[in-house]
């Protein structure tokens, strides 16, 4: 399996509420790891979804994201978490 599949597959995983696969793909973007251009914005994303799914790490992630974003990356990865939530992901 190459590292594009491995980013998808837990991107698949990661959908269906998997904290452990949330926080891995918020790393995987972090760092631009496993095929994944690094996206902060994505990174908070997964990062604040898996926090919010009771991930410490995850939490404190976010709280490293925060100050190497912009105030309107911050606001676009909130509105992706708003949207997932509202689609129960």
């Amino acid at each position: 399996m190459n590292s594009i599949e491995s980013a998808q597959q837990y991107l698949t995983v990661a959908e269906t509420g998997d904290v452990q696969a949330q926080f891995t793909l918020a790393l995987m973007y972090a760092n631009g790891h496993g095929g994944l251009v690094k996206d902060y914005i994505f990174a908070h994303k997964w990062a604040t979804m898996a926090a919010m799914n009771g991930n410490a790490e995850a939490a404190m992630l976010v709280e490293l994201l925060i100050p190497q974003m912009t105030h309107q990356a911050i606001e676009e990865s909130r509105k992706m978490i708003r949207n997932c939530k509202s689609n129960k992901l």
